[in-house]
């Protein structure tokens, strides 16, 4: 049995939304700061060389696109990126509290060729083709219904338009058939259990947050663990951790002995799909000639980590736009599978 299994076969659960458990909990939509998102890029930082490179390769993907929409925009990563590249750019979230952040980053970044809209990527506010490219940046399978959201970016492209995206790929992440990941923080007069289930066959992700009334028992239990919520962890801190079911912390004796304590059980579930499974996904919505590549990280990381360790970062630091732009033209030269994350062009005929 998982633990997936025990909560929902002992426990009433309402159905809400990754924006809702997930997006709107964050503090940041990433584990440290993006440049030109959170920051200005810093030359000096390989990480900041390959996270340009990545925006090189949603701009060769987009090709010539000058009025850009991206779906799932978080704190507006990729779009603020994109925007120094292309003429406007437009970022929709279903995340009151990320599209907010999006907006006070671009305000403090001075970007005044994008605008962020609060909206469903199902139900995008936007006439039909009124956009030359789409991308979106692992969010198209973080939503209720992955099929009407590309349904959507294909209805409000223009003929000639072109897509780019990229998605998770369970396959190449997950170490086994099933993983589960857990964390128990306390907020006040509550303990907040959350479980991430994740499994390859099916292909699928669940996230589940339980609320309890924080005895003494479940005050402990949080103490052993020195939580500190996914939420607001960086790095290499404490959060969500791998757990089986008998763990005596994390697992199901703590539920079971938890139960009469609880106040509120929600839920949302997400399905993935194969790199090969996505690109028939993406030409039933309408797109043709949808073809599936590597992440560039993975090529990015090999050639800036070294030129980094040889000092040649800061000398090329002027050049920095241009090079990490060639740079992602390479995405096709990455094989699916050799990263958790692929990348996906096409167009609309």
């Amino acid at each position: 049995m998982t633990i997936e299994t025990w909560v929902r076969d002992h426990l009433g659960l309402d159905r809400a939304t990754s924006a809702e458990l997930r997006y709107e909990r964050m503090v940041w939509q990433a584990a440290e700061a993006l440049p030109w998102v959170h920051r200005p890029a810093d030359p000096a930082q390989p990480f900041d060389w390959v996270e340009e490179a990545r925006v090189g390769a949603f701009l060769a993907g987009l090709g010539r696109a000058q009025r850009v929409l991206d779906i799932g925009t978080g704190d507006g990563w990729p779009a603020l990126s994109l925007a120094r590249h292309v003429q406007e750019v437009v970022a929709v979230d279903p995340s009151p509290r990320r599209a907010d952040l999006a907006r006070d980053n671009t305000r403090r970044l001075g970007l005044r060729n994008v605008e962020v809209v609060c909206a469903p990527a199902e139900e995008l506010p936007f006439s039909d083709g009124a956009f030359d490219g789409v991308v979106s940046a692992c969010a198209i399978e973080q939503s209720t219904d992955p099929d009407k959201v590309l349904r959507e970016a294909f209805r409000v492209l223009r003929p000639g338009g072109r897509f780019a995206a990229t998605f998770e790929d369970l396959t190449a992440e997950l170490r086994g058939p099933v993983e589960e990941t857990a964390e128990l923080y306390i907020e006040e007069e509550t303990a907040v259990y959350r479980l991430v289930h994740r499994s390859l066959a099916p292909l699928r992700e669940a996230e589940y947050e339980l609320r309890f009334r924080a005895d003494e028992v479940l005050r402990q239990a949080a103490g052993l663990i020195g939580p500190v919520p996914t939420f607001q962890s960086t790095g290499d801190e404490p959060g969500l951790r791998l757990v089986s079911p008998d763990d005596r912390v994390l697992g199901i004796p703590l539920l079971e002995s938890a139960r009469g304590a609880l106040l509120s059980a929600r839920f949302f579930e997400l399905r993935h799909r194969s790199p090969q499974e996505t690109t028939a996904f993406v030409g039933e919505a309408g797109f043709r000639g949808v073809k599936a590549f590597g992440n560039i990280t993975w090529l990015a990381r090999d050639f800036f980590s070294p030129a980094h360790l040889e000092d040649l970062l800061l000398k090329l630091s002027p050049y920095m736009d241009a090079i990490t732009r060639a740079f992602g033209r390479l995405y096709g030269a990455v094989p699916v599978g050799k990263t958790s994350v692929f990348f996906v062009v096409a167009g609309k005929p």
